[in-house]
């Protein structure tokens, strides 16, 4: 039986990260993986959406030529291209990442891990394949898989998951879109502006619900105006097919057709394997962990979504980097990590149109932890660069706590707001205030000026807000 340092279980971008950084400190590893490196995120995930988030990006900006004094354009839409585009460029990141791991001379195995046993320095893991592998650590990262719903089943036909949906290779006529989180609103968005007749059925009383309420409120206006149907409040009993069409049963007595249905109502942690000799606390499906990403069984981490602590590529990263930092402390006598991660410091972006970036407590989450808050705005319609590039929906909404003036969120609709809200994350971990932000000289003319007045504005010193 072969023996490393450290197993890690899945090649998601918290595994494959670790694995790596692993390799830099000298840490003998492995990392078994059952499809291609990159998991969900880089094969069917984050950036094969983005290339398509691309595609409708120039789409709509083509659509719109006459506002830059340009002759309008005939737009037929080839999606076996934009397909291709999308394909080739996941091929290309993966292909990357795999000459990586050869140049680093990093051992991968392609298979499923069935089995954990053993004790703190001397486990076993079995694969699908039958072979055996022994090591002190173990690193779990087998990431999720999408949930459904009680009699709905996901079949990759019709009724479609996130991966779906990113398999077809032509454009449907109609498509309802069950869940209104980031996922489901982000291909509405998409999907719409290819000029397909999108739906979105959401069961909560507002779409992204997890974002500041006033965020919501405005995309759901925005989609609105893309000519995407939103329903909230309403849930899908049943889906049945009819002829060509699908039929969504919903709760409210009425129907919706569509051609294709997207299944996006979240994910759930995904970790079936056996442990002999010993239990992995989980709840709810995922595996629990402390701080420095320990599970209940010693020398076993996990991390990214099969945590569930916040299910994005980056948390992953991070906490892998994190996970190999205590690791070489331990072996190596290498410092000890210097922080624990603070998941509501962690920025979170939906790539709809407009964009949407946030970071920190929302505005109700603020008041209730802090009692008295500041809210500082600034709009993107008084943004000199914004209307220069006739991208001015949306604003900047920067939370401070009344006591201290500390910075404790910031939530951006608008362009580029997934670039921009890196700048409130730093803000928040720095624990800077609205005074020694005001030192800060942002350059002219940018979009991160809108930052600069949301920030001057909590203090009520906003030059340029109407």
């Amino acid at each position: 039986m072969e023996q490393y340092q450290v197993i890690v279980i899945g090649g998601g971008p918290g595994g494959y990260e670790a694995a790596i950084r692993l390799s830099q400190y000298n840490i003998n590893c492995l990392l078994i993986e059952k499809e291609r490196l990159g998991g969900v995120c880089l094969n069917w995930g984050c950036i094969p959406t983005k290339t398509l988030v691309k595609s409708a990006e120039l789409v709509r900006e083509i659509k719109e030529a006459e506002l830059f004094g340009l002759p309008e354009t005939p737009l037929q839409i080839d999606y076996g291209k934009i397909f291709e585009r999308k394909n080739k460029i996941v091929e290309q990141l993966v292909g990357g990442i795999e000459f990586l791991y050869r140049k680093r001379k990093i051992p991968v195995v392609q298979a499923t891990v069935t089995e954990i046993s053993g004790t703190m320095g001397s486990y076993e893991v079995k694969t699908s394949d039958g072979a055996s592998y022994g090591a002190k650590y173990i690193i779990i990262a087998t990431g999720s898989s999408a949930k459904s719903l009680p009699g709905i089943a996901i079949d990759e036909q019709d009724i479609l998951s996130s991966t779906g949906i990113l398999k077809l290779d032509k454009l449907p006529h109609s498509l309802a879109v069950v869940g209104g989180g980031v996922i489901g609103c982000e291909f509405a968005s998409i999907f719409a502006t290819f000029g397909v007749q999108v739906s979105i059925v959401e069961f909560l009383p507002r779409l992204v619900a997890l974002e500041d309420e006033e965020i919501s409120k405005r995309l759901a206006l925005a989609l609105k105006k893309e000519g995407i149907k939103v329903l909230v409040n309403t849930g899908v009993e049943s889906i049945e097919k009819q002829d060509s069409e699908l039929v969504l049963k919903l709760n409210n007595g009425n129907e919706l057709r569509a051609e294709k249905v997207l299944l996006s109502v979240g994910r759930t942690p995904a970790f079936s394997i056996r442990t002999t000799g010993f239990e992995i606390s989980t709840e709810r499906g995922a595996i629990v962990i402390d701080d420095l990403m320990r599970s209940s069984q010693e020398g076993i981490y996990a991390i990214g979504d099969v945590t569930a602590k916040l299910q994005l590529a980056h948390t992953a990263s991070k906490q892998g980097l994190l996970v190999v930092e205590h690791i070489a402390h331990l072996e190596n006598g290498s410092p000890a990590p210097r922080h624990r991660l603070e998941y509501i410091n962690i920025p979170r972006c939906t790539f709809t149109y407009p964009e949407i970036g946030s970071v920190g407590y929302t505005e109700a989450e603020a008041k209730e932890k802090f009692t008295e808050i500041k809210i500082g705005k600034f709009p993107f319609s008084a943004s000199g660069k914004a209307m220069a590039m006739s991208a001015t929906q949306g604003f900047v909404k920067t939370i401070a706590r009344k006591d201290t003036g500390a910075i404790v969120g910031m939530h951006i609709m608008g362009p580029q707001a997934a670039e921009l809200i890196a700048q409130g994350a730093i803000m928040i971990s720095s624990n800077m205030t609205a005074e020694s932000i005001e030192d800060i000289v942002f350059a002219h003319p940018t979009l991160s000026e809108a930052i600069m007045e949301s920030v001057e504005d909590l203090r009520e010193l906003s030059i340029h807000k109407i």
